[in-house]
């Protein structure tokens, strides 16, 4: 969903676009669709190298708000300074993103746990997803854990740890890359792609897991003794006796 606030301001009062961006972002976060901010967020910069103070505001508030991603439209397209634009831009988000990553969000941003959808309107699956997501977020949060590994054939399982609004990144492989570049949107969520045509059966998923471990090791995501929550989630076959199974694990990697 993108909040462009200057088609907003034709369709409503100016003075209602804030309390419309507001509303907007926390129902997308609510049902963890990704949000992104648009229009006008560092406007002097298309002839100043340095935003204005309103301008940072504007920026930071909007990642603190939920949003999944801010916009710069005229400012790279059109602008004299498309480069400085772009390093604002991280540079806001960057420090709003660390107030609310850090145990602030109460005070400064929206709760971990914003998106509680009612059992009603999901699937038993759905729900139980949602309840593993957020206690996969949760136990990341008090174990003090470098990350999350989400093994996802669908995005689902990454989708629904990025609705908790986790404070550690979610590294999410994905055997699908249409998949893995719609992850790219959500807030905290790392897409790596996978290509394998094999089926996610037990044996597939262990030696996914195991791949997993090995590639952020690799990447210098982790280290010796850092803690790491697994999630995945398998279908059940014809022979078992569940629909699907979710799994969440707490892994301590040794040296």
């Amino acid at each position: 969903i993108m909040i462009a606030r200057g088609d907003l301001g034709v369709e409503i009062p100016f003075e209602q676009v804030f309390a419309y961006q507001k509303a907007m972002v926390r129902a997308c976060n609510e049902a963890g669709k990704p949000v992104i901010v648009a229009t006008q967020m560092l406007d002097s910069m298309s002839k100043n190298p340095r935003p204005t103070r309103a301008e940072v505001t504007d920026v930071g508030q909007a990642v603190l708000d939920g949003a999944d991603a801010v916009m710069l439209s005229g400012e790279t397209a059109a602008g004299k300074y498309p480069i400085h634009s772009v390093r604002a831009m991280r540079s806001i988000a960057k420090e709003a993103d660390a107030l609310v990553d850090a145990d602030l969000d109460d005070a400064y941003g929206p709760s971990r746990h914003v998106a509680r959808a009612s059992a009603s309107s999901l699937s038993s699956g759905d729900a139980s997803l949602d309840v593993i997501a957020s206690s996969a977020v949760e136990t990341a949060f008090r174990l003090d854990a470098r990350l999350i590994l989400a093994l996802t054939s669908t995005g689902a399982v990454a989708r629904a740890l990025a609705k908790s609004r986790p404070s550690v990144p979610v590294v999410a492989l994905c055997t699908d890359a249409a998949i893995a570049r719609q992850l790219q949107f959500h807030r905290a969520i790392h897409p790596i792609l996978v290509p394998t045509s094999d089926a996610l059966d037990s044996a597939k998923m262990t030696e996914l897991r195991a791949e997993a471990l090995r590639t952020v090791a690799e990447l210098g995501w982790v280290a010796p003794g850092d803690k790491v929550i697994i999630v995945d989630r398998k279908q059940g076959t014809s022979t078992e006796k569940h629909q699907s199974r979710t799994n969440l694990l707490v892994i301590t990697l040794s040296s």
